[in-house]
């Protein structure tokens, strides 16, 4: 599908480039063409009107002018005959011929080849012919002509090769997109696969056992309901994207202290991570303020956070810091655990992507947390990335636009202005 699409885009930008160079190429050559018709035309009358004189040929005579005068009595007899071209191998009684035969009074002919243009006037004693070879202005149109031959077909050479580069990196974002949206529907068919048959199962095993009440069938029934469960989150989840991705916001963008949001969501965790046997650790600095979606960045914290506790290792330890560097505000949730190999680390914030299947499974994940995380803070002008060894931790750092008062004064007077 895409290579269809490339081959028309390429089709097209070489159809526009090339009737832009025939248009340009074809008003220079008409254009020129017309000049030098104007300019002979004009030497013609001044041939005509210029005193009888013998003019012989000479390097120095201006090129285009190669005329030939020729006085005509009464009985179109040749009378004088004044050339700035060699006339030895010129008949010139066949021009005399061709010229009176002729009705017109300018026009063209052709004599061994040769094409002339030419003048007649009458006069009270015969006649005056003056003839110009078209030899200088047909050597100018076909060297041009070679000109834009070459030109023009190195040019489309040139730009279509710039075209084929440049539509590949317009297409490719395209077939990414389409590609990531393909495996995304795919791998939600997936996820959404498993539970319903452990449903539909649960439910076949209910409708054998019609006679036995819902107690005594109550681990069937809390199958349906774990996997239903499942689903719910999975497709919420989902929703959570594309909203995200249509740029559709629920909430409403205001100022905020981030370190009273990210205290008050920790206390949330302290009795789950106590629960747990692990540690937690907190480095927050106060009176940091982002201008932002409140319930987005408490559903960015809440993310990360189930992220380090699915993933701390026993006794392990979560640590939690908040401060601004370079006009940033700097938040960064590490957790002690197995680690993230290098190659990983730049694809776990891809959809559905699991380090490991299995190990996601159990602790019920579908790889679409980091997803929402990324989406989140890139809705906010920010960025999220991921640092680890193998062994030792995992960290994710957040980094997110600091609110100034100072800048809002400054915006404030800008909109005053």
């Amino acid at each position: 599908m895409f290579k269809k699409l490339k081959n028309k885009f390429i089709f097209m930008n070489m159809v526009l480039l090339t009737t832009v160079f025939v248009g340009i190429f074809g008003t220079i050559y008409v254009s020129t063409a017309y000049s030098l018709n104007n300019d002979m035309k004009m030497q013609l009358w001044n041939n005509i009107m210029s005193p009888q004189q013998q003019q012989k040929p000479s390097p120095k005579d201006n090129k285009m002018d190669m005329s030939i005068k020729i006085d005509l009595d009464t009985k179109n007899e040749i009378v004088n005959v004044t050339s700035r071209l060699n006339t030895d191998d010129l008949d010139i009684h066949a021009m005399v011929e061709k010229v009176v035969n002729n009705s017109k009074k300018m026009d063209s002919i052709k004599i061994d080849g040769e094409s002339y243009a030419y003048l007649k006037e009458s006069i009270s004693s015969g006649t005056i012919i003056v003839l110009i070879s078209k030899s200088f202005q047909q050597d100018v149109l076909g060297n041009l002509l070679k000109i834009f031959l070459g030109v023009g077909s190195l040019s489309l050479i040139v730009l279509f090769i710039i075209s084929i580069y440049f539509t590949n990196k317009a297409i490719k974002p395209l077939e990414e997109t389409f590609i990531k949206q393909k495996q995304f529907i795919a791998d939600a068919s997936h996820e959404l696969r498993t539970p319903l048959t452990i449903i539909k199962t649960n439910v076949s095993i209910l409708k054998e056992n019609k006679q036995q009440t819902i107690e005594s069938q109550g681990k069937w029934v809390n199958y349906i309901d774990s996997q239903a469960s499942r689903m719910s989150t999975l497709i919420n989840e989902m929703l959570s994207l594309a909203n995200l991705d249509a740029n559709k916001k629920k909430g409403e963008v205001t100022k905020f202290e981030l370190s009273k949001i990210l205290s008050d969501a920790l206390l949330v965790f302290e009795v789950v991570i106590f629960e747990k046997g692990l540690v937690l650790e907190e480095n927050i600095n106060d009176n940091i303020f982002i201008n932002g979606e409140k319930d987005q960045i408490k559903k960015l914290i809440s993310i990360l956070m189930d992220n380090a506790i699915k993933y701390t290792n026993k006794n392990g330890k979560i640590m939690v810091s908040l401060n601004i560097e370079k006009n940033k505000a700097r938040l960064e949730v590490k957790n002690t655990g197995e680690g993230i190999e290098k190659e990983h680390l730049e694809k776990i914030f891809e959809r559905f992507y699991r380090v490991d299947n299995s190990r996601d499974r159990g602790t019920g994940g579908y790889g679409l947390g980091l997803s929402i995380a990324k989406a989140i803070v890139e809705e906010h002008k920010g960025k999220i990335y991921a640092e680890s060894v193998v062994g030792e931790y995992t960290s994710f750092i957040v980094e997110l636009p600091v609110y100034f008062e100072k800048q809002k004064l400054i915006n404030d007077l800008k909109i005053g202005n």
